[in-house]
């Protein structure tokens, strides 16, 4: 009885020994994580995203045109950004006039506003008021990977103005056979 307690004994030990060998083991994989660039920027407003600018005649004679209520702030700039720290640190959304010209006497100006705070990430910053031309300007700058929120409301309201060229004599280059319509278009780009 004595040799089949000690025989049990030792088959006890000896599964014990294999179960112990068996929980020390390990395998492993690899785990493959992918990153998509991204660059995607659009225009919202409530209603629609094309803006009338109107100059108001004078109510008295001897007095010039108004730009007064030639303003507008109804169109914002939504974006989403992923950038590479070593590639693309950053990026700008830039503006400019690619269809149309300012009548004469006139400047057409515009300013983003900072943005609303409804997205996450580095948003941009804004580049301050510029004078619209047919060359690209920035407008925000030192955008990193960040997303501003969709619609209206959300990203970078814009600011538009149409003023009188501040030069002498653009008065006299105003023309209301000039009424015309301009395309602005925004593009995002690395830096």
């Amino acid at each position: 009885m004595k040799r089949k307690l000690f025989a049990m004994a030792i088959l006890g030990v000896a599964f014990t020994t294999i179960a112990n060998a068996q929980d020390n083991e390990t395998d492993d994989h690899t785990v493959q994580i992918e990153i998509p660039e991204v660059a995607i920027l659009d225009l919202e407003a409530k209603s629609s995203t094309s803006i009338t600018l109107t100059v108001d005649a004078p109510t008295e004679a001897g007095l010039p045109v108004s730009f007064a209520n030639a303003k507008d702030s109804s169109v914002w700039i939504n974006y989403s950004s992923i950038v590479g720290s070593t590639t693309e640190a950053s990026r700008t959304v830039s503006a400019k006039i690619s269809s149309g010209t300012v009548p004469g006497g006139m400047l057409l100006k515009v300013t983003a506003a900072a943005d609303a705070g409804n997205g996450d990430g580095t948003v941009g910053a804004s580049a301050g008021q510029i004078t619209l031309a047919s060359k690209d300007q920035t407008v925000v700058a030192k955008i990193g990977s960040c997303y501003t929120g969709d619609g209206a409301s959300n990203g970078h309201n814009l600011y538009y103005s149409l003023e009188l060229d501040p030069t002498a004599g653009s008065y006299a280059d105003i023309d209301f056979d000039d009424a015309t319509t301009l395309t602005i278009m925004y593009t995002i780009s690395n830096n």
